[in-house]
């Protein structure tokens, strides 16, 4: 694989774990030309953050920690509540913007509440939100390109943040896989963090749609402060202490 940064490794052998269920010291020193002691020590790391349990010369993966979550499980998960989260998130949505409508199940729904409207211009990474938009024909439907994750039909990586780079966007709508009011917002994987904070520069506006399972939980990657978010759209399950939270740090929630 190549000579890679000390966290880039981390999540690759996160990757690798998660993908085989199992690997062994063995496989992982010949896959990074790293030493043992190098394996072992990011193996120590992974497990004192919940995400791996480490076993006899390797390590296996926990059956609760998904570094990537299969889209079609995922999308299933509190079905009604993203529905409604999608619904009242079209309402933000104005004739003649740009948005970003980033690969989530939360925002296929809200990709799914714009079917019938014209003269808006949709750029998204998420191959299920283009197919969903495909035929609507007031829309003008823009593809970042990049590589695919096939567990969530994300495009993400260098070509995804070179385009971008090139654009600017009136609002952008994403999902997030955690949020916690100290730490603020993590994603699975430190190239799908990468991909979200560009997604945001690009942006003039960011909102953000969640059901309150992603509350108070951390995950691997840092993406950003609570403070990047402007608008947060989510169900009545969020705690009252993290709504307030966020409300004192300027965020506007809404709740469906």
């Amino acid at each position: 694989m190549g000579k890679t940064f000390p966290l880039e490794r981390k999540d690759q052998i996160l990757d690798l774990i998660t993908r085989k269920g199992r690997i062994t010291v063995d496989e992982l020193i010949d896959a990074f030309k790293v030493s043992g002691a190098t394996v072992r020590r990011d193996l120590e790391f992974l497990e004192r953050q919940g995400l791996i349990t480490r076993a006899h010369g390797g390590a296996m993966s926990k059956s609760r920690v998904s570094l990537e979550p299969n889209f079609f499980e995922e999308k299933e998960k509190f079905l009604e509540e993203k529905r409604r989260i999608g619904e009242e998130a079209s309402k933000l949505v104005e004739e003649d913007e740009v948005i970003f409508l980033e690969a989530s199940t939360t925002v296929l729904q809200l990709a799914r509440n714009l079917k019938n409207r014209r003269n808006l211009t949709v750029v998204t990474n998420s191959l299920d939100i283009a197919c969903e938009l495909e035929e609507s024909k007031g829309i003008n439907l823009i593809l970042t390109g990049g590589n695919l994750k096939r567990r969530t039909h994300a495009l993400i990586g260098p070509l995804t943040e070179t385009t971008l780079s090139q654009m600017r966007l009136d609002k952008t709508f994403v999902g997030i896989s955690a949020l916690d009011i100290s730490y603020g917002i993590t994603m699975a994987t430190i190239e799908e963090a990468k991909t979200r904070k560009d997604i945001a520069k690009a942006s003039n506006k960011v909102i953000v749609l969640c059901d309150h399972s992603k509350f108070g939980k951390q995950n691997f990657a840092y993406v950003g402060p609570l403070e990047s978010i402007d608008i947060l759209v989510t169900d009545k399950g969020i705690p009252d202490e993290m709504r307030k939270g966020m409300e004192r740090r300027g965020v506007e929630v809404r709740t469906v």
